[in-house]
């Protein structure tokens, strides 16, 4: 796959795709292999059924975004995993397929998979979810999706059972013939399992799959638009795992596009700051719903839940081709100039400029929005403390410069991140945009 610079390109965009593939195993709280091993099966069962190449693609999309809908919705119904979900739980649950829906039809390119990701829960006989579909009102794609997930889940351990063996999975099957499942999926699964052709999962056979996927659906050149459009969308999923940082990841990277103007940094590093402000916080969908959201103060355990999340979004970036240049944002985002930060307490110029950046945009917008603990801060308020902390939390250089961002302009990146249905700018439109601005 090519290099590319910024968002503009296939590879940084099929990174996305693969961050977004990586988190949903830290947002489900159970296997993180689970909607590859479905992706997989599904595909099988699609090419036997004589289903055209980018169908196939559409499947394996469909079975790792499916359960998008999931972040933040009923974190409880696993933490604490029952037998049978209480009524209460599973009426949440039931709304996943059209949150998830609602997401993947605005990622550019996937727009065509909503119906199947959509209708992943309906059964054949009527009584699935959250539409009731029953027969071939039910896409022949969701129709697999809904056999390769059973399969799969049944397949694997869960914190409340083991993992069922072949024999009874394949029972338990037979049995929801002409109810849960399409006889006709179910027969083709069947034949794929009696000659031993029911594909085996492995973390490479997985990734040649997705990029393959990836080449039936995705153009070789993508606009800017859409690569910004999913960045959007990545941050908004970030940030829909704590009820109290919406919009957080868009503001963050709007203002360390502001900073960047002040201290006149390269364009390269001005792009990596934009991207990196809207998955700086990529590791917070593994961090339980329970502690973020907590109003005490938090035990020694949960503050080490808390502070891997910086070192978890790194090693998922880092292990990305597309997206290896933003780690050392996430990673570093919470280390501070006097060495008292974490994940690795570096200090001074040690810690890199796009971390110190996004550290100093990170902080100003916690400070001023409300947390589950303490209410929103003032403007003034905040940046009298990041004044007050320069030299000891932030660094000299970025924290000056950070203060000479008018408050009309915080007061503008908050408004159009709070706004319904804004369009998501791009760095280029932020640096025109306040360009004339004062400073």
């Amino acid at each position: 796959m090519e290099s590319i610079r910024g968002s503009a390109g296939r590879s940084f965009y099929v990174g996305l795709l693969e961050a977004l593939i990586e988190v949903m195993g830290t947002a489900k709280g159970y296997l993180f292999s689970h909607g590859a091993r479905v992706a997989l099966l599904s595909q099988a069962i699609g090419k036997e059924m004589g289903l055209p190449q980018a169908e196939q693609a559409e499947l394996l999309f469909s079975a790792v975004l499916s359960d998008l809908g999931m972040i933040g919705l009923a974190e409880d119904a696993w933490v604490n995993p029952v037998l049978v979900l209480p009524d209460e739980a599973r009426e949440r649950v039931k709304g996943h397929p059209e949150r998830s829906e609602a997401t993947v039809a605005g990622i550019p390119y996937l727009e065509s998979i909503a119906p199947l990701v959509r209708h992943h829960h309906e059964w054949w006989d009527g009584g699935g979810y959250p539409d009731g579909l029953a027969g071939e009102q039910i896409p022949v794609g969701a129709r697999i999706l809904r056999l390769a997930d059973t399969v799969a889940a049944l397949g694997e351990p869960r914190p409340q059972r083991p993992a069922i063996d072949a024999d009874t999975i394949r029972q338990i099957v037979e049995g929801a013939i002409g109810t849960e499942f399409d006889a006709e999926v179910v027969k083709v699964y069947f034949a794929l399992e009696d000659s031993e052709r029911v594909p085996d999962f492995h973390h490479t056979t997985f990734y040649r799959a997705s990029i393959e996927a990836t080449a039936d659906l995705i153009p070789e050149q993508i606009s800017a638009l859409s690569g910004r459009e999913f960045l959007e969308i990545m941050g908004s999923l970030i940030d829909a795992k704590d009820p109290y940082t919406a919009g957080h990841s868009h503001r963050v990277a709007t203002l360390g596009t502001l900073l960047c103007e002040v201290l006149g940094v390269g364009e390269t590093l001005a792009e990596t700051v934009w991207s990196g402000g809207f998955l700086h916080d990529l590791g917070k969908i593994s961090v339980p719903l329970a502690v973020l959201s907590k109003t005490g103060r938090l035990n020694e355990e949960e503050r080490r839940s808390i502070e891997q999340h910086a070192a978890t979004g790194a090693e998922i970036l880092a292990a990305i081709p597309g997206l290896r240049h933003l780690s050392p944002a996430c990673r570093y985002h919470h280390e501070r100039w006097d060495g008292s930060g974490y994940p690795e307490g570096l200090s001074g110029s040690r810690i890199p400029l796009v971390a110190r950046i996004l550290g100093v945009c990170d902080a100003y917008d916690a400070m001023t929005s409300n947390r589950s603990y303490r209410p929103a801060r003032t403007h003034a308020e905040a940046v009298q403390e990041i004044a007050s902390e320069t030299g000891g939390h932030f660094g000299p250089v970025v924290a000056l410069a950070f203060l000479e961002i008018s408050k009309d302009q915080f007061t503008e990146v908050r408004a159009r991140s709070e706004a319904p249905g804004t369009e998501p700018p791009s760095r280029r439109s932020v640096r025109t945009r306040f360009a004339a601005g004062p400073r």
